[in-house]
């Protein structure tokens, strides 16, 4: 979309620049978030904006940053680009906190972070009409003692990019990742939810995984519907002998696997779990759901004169 939000200041997505020499750049000194705008009726709704930038202050006071902007600034800097970007169908918003700052070295003393943000059409991440071939990646991910594992940083996605480049080279769709104990914690970029003899497991929460907006939201409908979900370790024969397993983000939405290291997950649609969630999920999106007011944020889409 041709509008971003740089330096201060809305610009055209051409005119977006930093230098190669950017801090940040050379030491994945960032932290991020990833939003999903929808598009009906000539109406804006973005899902959770208000816990997106919490997670992401929260991602910056982890990391160190000197960096934080209000809500209600992180607001209206949205909204302006909602009016700049006209969008027609379902985007993705992804603000990021870097150090433009021409610096070397890995060094927090000099650094001056900002916040940028662009929007990119986006419609399916993963596919939503079949299921996942999956592998268990022999990337281990990390511990919260080595790198920060509640923060959406930069540098820590090198492990998802390896874990992601290895399932595709080996023919699969998606991997899932174990910690140092061997235990399966999420998907290099999604959360898991799986149902395992009549029971909804997550991974643990103290465990190496990313606390997600999406997996906390899928936990509080189905919550609602009455069904209990318990945080446990999960084992790879756990993971083998589930009924369903679901991946959930904000990119990949509610998306299901039909096999992991090519042992069949289920009949290969999406199971009753999986179908419950969706079903709740677009009552959110569409606003029809008790929370939608609470969680879908609403924008004119009416562009502004430049």
């Amino acid at each position: 979309m041709p509008f971003a939000y740089c330096h201060g200041s809305v610009v055209p997505l051409s005119e977006a620049h930093v230098s190669i020499a950017t801090n940040s750049l050379q030491y994945g000194t960032t932290c991020f978030a990833g939003i999903r705008g929808y598009v009906k009726e000539g109406v804006v709704r973005i899902f959770r904006l208000a816990d997106h930038h919490e997670r992401l202050m929260n991602g910056a006071k982890i990391m160190g940053f000197n960096y934080s902007i209000s809500y209600p600034e992180f607001f209206a800097i949205i909204e302006e680009l909602v009016r700049k970007n006209d969008p027609k169908e379902t985007f993705y918003i992804r603000p990021f906190i870097f150090a433009a700052d021409e610096q070397l070295g890995p060094r927090p003393p000099g650094l001056h972070f900002e916040l940028a943000i662009y929007f990119v059409s986006l419609k399916q991440y993963f596919p939503l009409d079949k299921g996942m071939n999956l592998m268990i990646s022999s990337w281990q991910k990390f511990s919260d003692s080595s790198f920060p594992t509640k923060a959406k940083a930069g540098g820590c996605y090198v492990h998802s990019f390896l874990a992601t480049a290895e399932a595709l080279r080996c023919g699969y769709d998606e991997a899932l990742v174990m910690d140092h104990e061997g235990d399966v914690v999420e998907a290099s970029v999604a959360n898991l939810l799986m149902v395992y003899r009549d029971r909804l497991l997550m991974p643990a929460l103290g465990t190496a995984q990313l606390e997600g907006i999406t997996m906390r939201t899928v936990c509080e409908l189905l919550h609602e519907e009455g069904l209990e979900i318990h945080f446990e370790r999960i084992d790879r024969s756990m993971v083998y002998t589930c009924k369903e397993l679901l991946l959930l983000g904000t990119a990949a939405q509610i998306a299901f696997a039909s096999s992991v290291d090519d042992r069949p997950i289920g009949d290969g649609s999406p199971g009753p779990i999986c179908q419950l969630a969706r079903k709740k999920f677009q009552e959110v999106i569409d606003g029809t759901h008790r929370k939608s007011g609470e969680w879908m944020t609403l924008c004119s889409a009416t562009a502004t004169t430049n």
